[in-house]
């Protein structure tokens, strides 16, 4: 079979018309499924996971033990919250949700237990040195009076 070169410009239009409608299809999927996503019971949780998870690596976080203990009330309140507004079984997008809104907690509280402990440990130093200065100024200040 001949293929006229009338022929071939048609075939590679009919290949880019195709391919711009599967690409078209692709970007309206996206959309609905970012539109879904947004709109989830754990899109806020996810959100302040993720910002909880900046802070830690930007340094800027307070009292971590706090900070986890809030996390996992939110999360459990946030994930039974789901549960009874939801059908009796979870959708892949739910279990996504919640999955990701743990994993993103899990990640935070590893990223924070070694800064705790170089805190706990530069506090401890720090209270050290505290002591032997106090100590040092009170011999001092003891041998000057005899």
């Amino acid at each position: 079979m001949e293929v006229k070169k009338d022929d071939n410009g048609f075939l590679e239009n009919m290949k880019h018309e195709i391919t711009q409608s599967f690409k078209e299809v692709e970007v309206e999927e996206e959309d609905i499924l970012k539109k879904r996503i947004s709109s989830h019971p754990l899109y806020g949780l996810l959100l302040h996971s993720h910002v909880n998870c900046l802070k830690v690596c930007s340094g800027d976080f307070d009292s971590p033990e706090v900070m986890n203990t809030a996390d996992g009330l939110a999360l459990t309140k946030l994930s039974l919250q789901a549960d009874s507004s939801s059908e009796a079984t979870s959708s892949e997008l739910d279990q996504f949700m919640e999955a990701y809104c743990s994993t993103l907690v899990e990640l935070k509280e590893a990223m924070e237990k070694p800064l705790t402990e170089t805190h706990r440990f530069m506090d401890a130093v720090s209270a050290q040195l505290n002591d032997i200065v106090l100590s040092s100024s009170h011999l001092k200040g003891g041998n000057m009076n005899n």
